[in-house]
């Protein structure tokens, strides 16, 4: 078997020096105790049975997170490829509809320019009428 582990006894020998610890619960565990399973050495069957479910776990997570990923790389190119599709449709109308996208758009600068022309007026007149009336107000209230 391998060296003794210095320092270390079989937990179920104590008198034996221990030469492995269990790959499940690290128990230090004899030459006679010892049992090699799959390249890995266990103080019982029960350990053993307990990595190899754990093992099985294990692998059954990593391939769930694989599928995840997976469908989420899926959804993220179908999403942009739906992207570089409305990207490429706009652009096309866009080409054959120049002249009126672009008398729309000059139609809509002018009306958000006059519409906030127009709001500015009124904001600066009710505003002035407002500091008026207040400061009249409390100008009479100090006197």
């Amino acid at each position: 078997m391998s060296k003794p582990i210095k320092g270390s006894v079989c937990l179920n020998h104590p008198n034996k020096e221990a030469v492995a610890r269990c790959a499940t619960c690290s128990k230090p565990v004899c030459g006679a105790c010892a049992q090699v399973h799959d390249g890995g050495t266990y103080c019982s069957q029960l350990c053993y049975d307990n990595a190899k479910r754990t093992g099985m776990m294990v692998e059954d997570v990593e391939r769930r997170k694989a599928k995840a990923n997976f469908r989420r790389q899926f959804r993220i190119i179908i999403n942009l490829l739906i992207l570089a599709a409305i990207i490429g449709a706009a652009y096309y109308f866009y080409t054959r509809n120049k002249s009126k996208v672009d008398q729309t758009l000059k139609e809509a600068s002018q009306t958000v320019q006059q519409k906030t022309t127009e709001a500015a007026e009124t904001i600066k007149k009710n505003t002035v009428e407002r500091e008026s009336k207040y400061k009249r107000e409390r100008e009479s209230a100090l006197q």
